[in-house]
């Protein structure tokens, strides 16, 4: 499976919002909507999304490859169209999504995320000092 692509970082957006524009957002929702591992077309997403945005057909599937590429969906032929199903839960993704932004955070400001640590809520220390400490040893190999 392909390292999901998620390199914008938005703190001033909601949700995955902040990871995603809101018709990725709204495409990949419908389809963390479905049962894990269902495939949905292309039609399947434009008729749900046209009830509440009037997008061309072409746009939706545009964006759909376009979060194939990312690795967030997963494209597969068949016959003249393709499948599409969520390469990584809901769950999944914010997990790597916060695991990149606390990385970035860590190699652009240093210390200073550690620092925070003392602010978060006493179960999530553990993960985010686990996540800060497997980011601290990949720093100093890419340095």
């Amino acid at each position: 499976m392909k390292e999901p692509e998620v390199v914008n970082l938005r703190l001033d957006r909601p949700g995955i919002r902040a990871a995603l524009g809101d018709l990725e957002a709204e495409v990949m929702e419908l389809i963390w909507a479905r049962p894990p591992g269902a495939t949905v077309t292309v039609r399947e997403v434009f008729e749900a999304l046209y009830e509440r945005r009037r997008l061309a057909y072409t746009t939706v599937m545009s964006t759909m490859a376009r979060l194939a590429r990312k690795g967030l969906l997963v494209a597969e032929k068949s016959g003249p169209a393709y499948l599409y199903r969520a390469a990584l839960s809901r769950e999944e993704f914010i997990e790597h999504f916060v695991a990149a932004a606390l990385e970035r955070l860590l190699v652009n400001f240093g210390g200073a995320p550690r620092r925070q640590l003392e602010r978060v809520d006493p179960g999530l220390q553990v993960r985010l000092a686990e996540l800060l400490e497997q980011v601290g040893r990949r720093v100093p190999e890419e340095r």
